[in-house]
């Protein structure tokens, strides 16, 4: 080949590298969270698992927002070219959705693309009786081979030609539930034939508490966390405390909202818990989701240490070893009536990440965040009015083998305590709360089984149901 016919082919393949689509690579995979410069916004958690495995930028493009609610009281994550759709309160944990954006932008339009038809035109096109359209084509193999059924939807028009606001061309399109397909000829042979339209930035345009989420953020940073034990924790409260921690893992709370966590999900049997106990009326009583409290306590610490708005916390009404190493420093929770919630109060959305390690018999919550500053110390804790335990309790339990006697708790004293929290924030303000916890004294307690005949002193209460 000739010098100068090299060099204009060299020139050539150049211009068209730097004419591509400049498509920024995310972080890398497996990672919780995510941050795009290129718009000043993260993505976490289950919004990140499914953007990875889903196409990634090519297919929803940049996060144009945090996790918000938006004007209908939704939490969604805007993107260039899609919407998420969080739903938090799910009994299997916290799930999402894409927005149907291509129906709901061409909704009332009346052009013949999207006429319903009773059958494909054309035997070499996919026909799809659900939505009364067909698919073919580039956009067949795009819609195939990217995602398919679970990330656009079904097609609701036929292929036709559409100015395109974004960059006054004209291109052929076509829509589906959740996206609109462009054709870009430019880019044929390349992975950019196919383009997805910016519905997601369109949508946006209209809602305005979304413009406003648009300022950026900062990266995701570690906010505060906390460990708590449950080595001698029976099978049965292990299992509560794994399921618990399972749907709470990756709770986005968006900002200003408040988090309650009976309104979490469903703890019952038939979604995964077990009998096991808990403190009812003073006593110890098998009930089912016991073992809930070692999962808010040390998810109150962990929102505690975050310096997050604390917004309902009842404490225990004993003292509970599992947390006895801060007193005053825990949460109790008994669905429905006694919960524990707390607010947002922080720049942008934060998310919640709990892992149970077996091995180590060992609970962590973390909560990650946008940072101002704010800086979290205790005072405390503060004691007063000790009390000594009564007399042992004893119970009749007839699913006891004869002969068998087991003590559930070992006495301890009563105690009023005052814990205090100090929040210092950027500017010097000083936010300080004092969480004040009344342990009444409880007195050491067994269970025995048929043949036994409790000791000379014991409190005898009636047997268990």
């Amino acid at each position: 080949m000739h010098r100068s016919a090299r060099l204009i082919t060299i020139l050539f393949v150049l211009a068209t590298l730097f004419a591509m689509p400049h498509i920024p690579t995310a972080a890398a995979q497996g990672e919780p969270f995510a941050f795009f410069p290129q718009t000043g916004h993260n993505i976490g958690m289950e919004v990140k698992r499914f953007f990875d495995a889903n196409g990634g930028i090519d297919v929803f493009g940049l996060p144009l927002t945090e996790v918000i609610v938006d004007s209908s009281g939704m939490q969604v994550q805007y993107f260039e070219r899609a919407r998420f759709e969080l739903r938090p309160n799910n009994s299997a944990g916290p799930t999402l959705s894409l927005s149907r954006l291509g129906a709901m932008i061409t909704a009332g339009r009346t052009e013949p693309a999207f006429n319903w038809l009773a059958a494909s035109p054309d035997p070499s096109r996919t026909f799809f009786p659900e939505s009364g359209h067909t698919l073919g084509g580039a956009f067949g193999w795009y819609w195939q081979s990217r995602g398919g059924l679970p990330v656009y939807g079904y097609p609701i028009s036929e292929e036709f030609e559409e100015w395109n606001p974004e960059d006054g061309q004209v291109y052929l399109v076509q829509y589906f539930e959740r996206a609109r397909f462009e054709y870009h000829p430019e880019y044929a042979g390349t992975a950019y034939e196919v383009q997805l339209g910016m519905l997601g930035k369109q949508w946006l345009a209209g809602d305005p508490l979304a413009v406003a989420a648009t300022a950026p953020a900062t990266p995701m940073v570690l906010l505060g966390e906390a460990t708590t034990g449950f080595s001698s924790s029976a099978s049965e409260r292990i299992t509560n405390i794994t399921r618990a921690t399972e749907m709470i893992t990756g709770y986005v709370v968006p900002q200003g909202v408040e988090f309650s966590f009976v309104n979490v999900g469903d703890f019952s049997e038939a979604n995964g818990f077990v009998d096991g106990y808990a403190i009812v009326g003073g006593r110890l009583e098998k009930v089912i989701g016991g073992g809930l409290c070692q999962v808010s306590t040390t998810l109150f610490r962990a929102v505690s240490n975050a310096g997050l708005q604390i917004t309902r916390r009842v404490g225990h009404s004993h003292i509970v070893n599992f947390y006895e190493n801060i007193l005053g420093f825990d949460a109790t929770i008994y669905t429905p009536t006694t919960d524990f919630r707390w607010r947002n109060d922080s720049p942008a959305t934060v998310y919640v990440i709990g892992t149970v390690n077996r091995n180590t018999s060992r609970l962590t919550f973390q909560i990650w965040g946008n940072s101002d500053g704010r800086r979290v110390t205790y005072d405390g804790p503060h004691t007063k009015n000790w009390t000594k335990p009564g007399a042992p309790v004893w119970q009749y339990d007839k699913t006891l083998p004869k002969g068998a006697v087991r003590q559930l708790v070992h006495g301890r004293s009563g105690v009023d305590v005052n814990y205090y929290r100090i929040i210092t924030f950027p500017d010097g303000t000083v936010r300080r709360t004092n969480y004040v916890t009344r342990y009444t004294p409880w007195e050491d307690f067994y269970i025995y089984g048929p043949g036994v005949t409790p000791p000379d002193g014991a409190v005898v209460i009636p047997p268990r149901s």
